[in-house]
């Protein structure tokens, strides 16, 4: 899904009861730890809160638990995940080893905790760096013995499903596109799933942003939206995203003109629906929740 831009930010001393800052401290709290100058790290579809000094990330739901209703799925599916890779090998954020990855609620709030990586503030990989951990990360999860069961394709179907009934409802997208565009949805899905016979567990949202430079090189975050496909749905998300004429070379040698372009297309369909919810919360568009 498009999210804005990153941003790192030491709140006022405090945070208003009921707030996902609030929240984060919480759940730190109630594990010993007591943050004097937590940092936000990012406020977009969720709230990520840095523990400081404690080594420990807090990604709060907010906008995305709106949209789902209930985000524990998500948050589900990416802790067995991640754990599993983690203990792999691979290149990707790793469980804390001061508060357990969850999923946590606090106050209402749903959570999850990791520890802190080293990274360069700001930093984004380059398409071509991004398409090597991309395959990497592939090649981990290839030897997965015991794989979590994830469902097929989540971010084009259940999720692309419930952030169009969203949009709808707060008045974002008209009843006769969603409409339209959840039919686009299903003929292209389709079209990309006949056309492909693998099927492994994804990242779901594999862009350079959902990584992060570390020391030791580029490492996969926010896997929230990990799903089971074809590998040309994490591919297709990344060439979207990059639009790298080098990156396209490659995957069309992988994957062919048709099922590339196919991908492509699906990919677009979410980011058109995430791309409206998002403009407007930046906006101020978006109803209070009830």
């Amino acid at each position: 899904m498009t999210e804005p831009e990153p941003r790192s930010e030491r709140p006022a001393a405090g945070s208003p009861p009921g707030t996902p800052l609030a929240a984060a401290l919480a759940l730190g709290r109630a594990h010993g730890i007591v943050s004097e100058e937590p940092v936000v790290l990012k406020d977009g579809s969720n709230v990520v809160v840095h523990l400081a000094p404690a080594p420990v990330v807090v990604r709060v739901a907010t906008l995305t638990a709106r949209i789902r209703r209930d985000p524990t799925p998500w948050l589900e599916r990416e802790v067995a995940l991640v754990t599993a890779l983690a203990a792999a090998g691979a290149a990707v954020m790793r469980p804390s080893s001061l508060i357990s990855p969850g999923p946590h609620a606090v106050d209402g709030w749903q959570m999850t905790a990791w520890a802190y990586l080293d990274h360069v503030p700001g930093a984004v990989p380059d398409a071509g760096a991004t398409l090597v951990a991309l395959d990497e990360l592939h090649r981990v999860m290839a030897t997965l013995t015991d794989p979590p069961g994830m469902p097929l394709l989540v971010p084009a179907t259940v999720d692309l499903d419930v952030a169009t009934a969203f949009a709808v409802r707060c008045g974002l997208l008209e009843a006769g596109r969603a409409t339209a565009l959840l039919a686009d949805r299903d003929a292209t899905l389709a079209e990309v799933l006949a056309e492909t016979a693998d099927r492994g567990p994804l990242h779901g949202d594999a862009f350079p942003r959902n990584s992060l430079m570390t020391p030791h090189g580029i490492v996969w975050i926010d896997l929230e939206d990990c799903c089971s496909g074809p590998v040309v749905w994490d591919d297709a998300t990344l060439l979207r995203r990059t639009k790298d004429p080098e990156v396209e070379r490659v995957f069309l040698a992988r994957h062919g003109r048709a099922l590339l372009d196919a991908a492509i297309r699906l990919r677009g369909l979410q980011e058109e629906v995430w791309n409206l919810i998002h403009d407007a919360r930046r906006e101020g568009r978006i109803p209070p929740a009830a």
